[in-house]
């Protein structure tokens, strides 16, 4: 089974920053749509450069959730999308899921970017991946 054949069943669409966005941004884009753990940073070509989970936020933002955070939020206001992305592995359309499920735990992400030649063609979200190899491996999970 390919990724072509999952990739999109939940969301049918990709939330992305560009790598000079502010941090405010890439929290607005992710508050927009509750179910968004991922935002992938592309650059002006609108090629995939990198990833952003609600880890790396949790982590640049919130890591001292005091009393002071508003004062700590202004004091990394002017990072951008590029100082706290990591660089993602992406997948493409014609990869097997056992590719795609290889990359997520690689590089510890729960979302993958399905890209072709760069660009970002979609999503592959965790429930997707799961249902795939579940569907691909029936006589495996079947007791």
């Amino acid at each position: 089974m390919k990724v072509r054949d999952v990739y999109e069943k939940n969301s049918g669409f990709v939330d992305k920053v560009f790598e000079n966005d502010s941090i405010e941004k890439v929290i607005e884009v992710m508050a927009e749509n509750k179910s968004t753990r991922t935002v992938f940073v592309i650059d002006k070509k609108m090629n995939l450069v990198g990833v952003i989970t609600i880890r790396e936020i949790f982590g640049q933002i919130f890591d001292k959730m005091k009393p002071k955070i508003l004062k700590i939020f202004n004091k990394k206001k002017n990072l951008k999308a590029r100082d706290v992305m990591k660089f993602g592995i992406s997948v493409s359309l014609d990869d097997s899921l056992d590719d795609a499920f290889r990359a997520a735990i690689v590089s510890n992400l729960q979302d993958l970017p399905v890209c072709e030649k760069g660009k970002i063609a979609g999503e592959l979200d965790c429930f997707e991946l799961l249902d795939g190899l579940i569907a691909e491996n029936k006589n495996y999970f079947k007791e």
